[in-house]
């Protein structure tokens, strides 16, 4: 009976083995570690109108946003142009549509203008409802292919930094948008709304402040909407400007904050439970404010519960600056000339993208028989940065090397060999050159010492150049080389 006990139990003990072999095997090879989540997915959705000059630069920055654009899906929208931009899209999305995961186009070819506008600059209620319309079909296509989030974007909005989605994601926020710097501090958020009414928001960080407030504005009080219109308080729900609102713009105060408004460029989370109520159209039954698109989105998300954000810790991008509804399309145009060279003052200057085709400017000389740029041949950052510019403004130039001041003072000392710390001729207290004849320099045999306080058995007044700076002009003297003054001298120049 012992015996079968015995070989009962060798099994088990040969299983027991068997695992500690296997576990050993593991530690010896090492255990795989998991890989990282895949990013989220992010469907982009993209309105054009009349946007044939901004397009190939903004879809250069779309293509260079740091963003697996497997995970990422377009909805593509333009309507009644009368320009390009069709053709220009088009273009473009049938060059990309195989990186990214799905593609959604929506043209419309007529009509090329709405029946109630006087200028493609101009905003009625129809433009208004159609905009709307669009974001909504976007956001419901959103929804439909299960994407974690919806990116709206402008097409005159430049993302320059391409880590914005990245850094807009780590927010967490259900709505956010990255600052956008203009040419004025006009940007794409407000600070203030002119409701009856006064808000406290809190940071990101929990603690409560009255950075951006909804305020009550005077009837005298004149604000702006986005498309330029001048509107007095009647009209709830437009921008007020309050001195929290330059704090953000300057950069004065970085972080992601609170705010009544954004507007342009903006990610909303839809795996957020209260996103399930946002909408774009139609608006809410109990919406009196002014009929405008980024309003009614806004009081979307005020009876969502949803809080809107902005977040100026990075330099995010540019926007042009909103024109009048009266002004043409050249007048944008030349607008965008402006946000062109005002990127190049202090980054690198917005390229095409590779898969459109944009034919070359045909730069002239505005009339004149020759233009000339005057530049310093050593200021090369300067010079391709002016060429540029140039370029842009389509003004052809010749270039004319600038007299370099500093070469012509740097040859004199060149074959000197000076050398810090050693015997040789040195400036250590320099005079000025005055152009008189027979001046000699008593800095020419100076020596550097580093106590000034030891004396030594050298008597200046034996110095032939002692006697030398006597005899020239006095303007051109090196007093420094000159016997002491007498008191009667001293005197003298007080009294004067």
């Amino acid at each position: 009976m012992a015996a079968v006990r015995g070989w009962l139990l060798v099994p088990i003990y040969l299983s027991i083995l068997g695992h500690a072999t296997d576990d050993q095997l593991l530690l010896e090879e090492g255990i795989l570690a998991e890989s990282a989540l895949q990013k989220p997915r992010v469907l982009l959705a993209l309105l054009a109108r009349n946007a044939a000059h901004t397009l190939p630069y903004f879809l250069d920055c779309i293509d260079k946003l740091d963003y697996p654009k497997s995970r990422m899906a377009i909805w593509a929208a333009t309507d009644h142009n009368i320009d390009n931009t069709t053709a220009i899209l088009r273009e473009w999305l049938k060059s990309v549509q195989k990186l990214y995961h799905y593609v959604e186009w929506r043209p419309m070819a007529e009509p090329r203008s709405y029946t109630d506008e006087f200028g493609p600059k101009h905003w009625p209620a129809s433009r208004y409802a159609h905009v709307m319309k669009l974001r909504q079909a976007a956001l419901r296509t959103a929804r439909e292919k299960w994407s974690d989030f919806i990116f709206f974007i402008d097409v005159d909005n430049f993302l320059t930094n391409p880590q914005t989605l990245n850094r807009l994601i780590e927010e967490n926020k259900t709505i956010v948008a990255p600052m956008l710097e203009s040419r004025t501090l006009y940007s794409n958020f407000w600070c203030g709304m002119t409701p009856q009414v006064s808000i406290t928001y809190g940071n990101s960080y929990g603690q409560h402040f009255s950075l951006c407030s909804v305020q009550y504005t005077p009837p005298h009080v004149h604000v702006k909407s986005r498309s330029g219109l001048d509107l007095k308080e009647k009209h709830k729900g437009y921008y007020k400007r309050t001195p929290d609102y330059i704090l953000l713009r300057e950069w004065k105060r970085q972080g992601c904050f609170a705010v009544p408004m954004i507007h342009s460029t903006m990610l909303i989370d839809l795996r957020k439970e209260a996103s399930v109520n946002l909408q774009f159209y139609p608006p809410h039954e109990d919406f009196t404010w002014s009929f405008d698109d980024i309003i009614v989105f806004a009081f979307s998300c005020r009876n969502a519960g949803i809080q809107m954000y902005i977040c100026n810790k990075e330099h995010y991008g540019y926007l042009p600056l909103p024109l009048k509804p009266h002004q043409a399309l050249e007048d944008d145009i030349e607008s965008f000339t402006h946000v062109l060279t005002e990127v190049m003052v202090d980054r690198p200057p917005l390229e095409t993208s590779r898969y459109v085709h944009v034919p070359p400017k045909q730069p002239d000389k505005l009339g004149f028989d020759e233009v000339y740029m005057i530049n310093l041949k050593r200021r090369m950052d300067r010079r391709v940065r002016m060429l540029r510019s140039l370029y842009e403004l389509k003004i052809q130039v010749k270039i004319f090397d600038a007299v370099d001041g500093k070469e012509k003072y740097m040859e004199y000392y060149h074959p000197r060999d000076l050398k810090a710390f050693s015997a040789e001729p040195l400036l250590v207290y320099p005079t000025h050159y005055t152009g008189q004849p027979g001046y000699f320099s008593d800095t020419e045999t100076s020596t550097i010492w580093d106590n000034e306080t030891v004396s030594t058995d050298w008597d200046r007044k034996y110095s032939g150049k002692t006697r030398q700076q006597g005899q020239i002009h006095t303007d051109a003297q090196n007093t420094d080389a000159l016997p002491p003054q007498t008191t009667l001298d001293t005197s003298s120049r007080d009294e004067l």
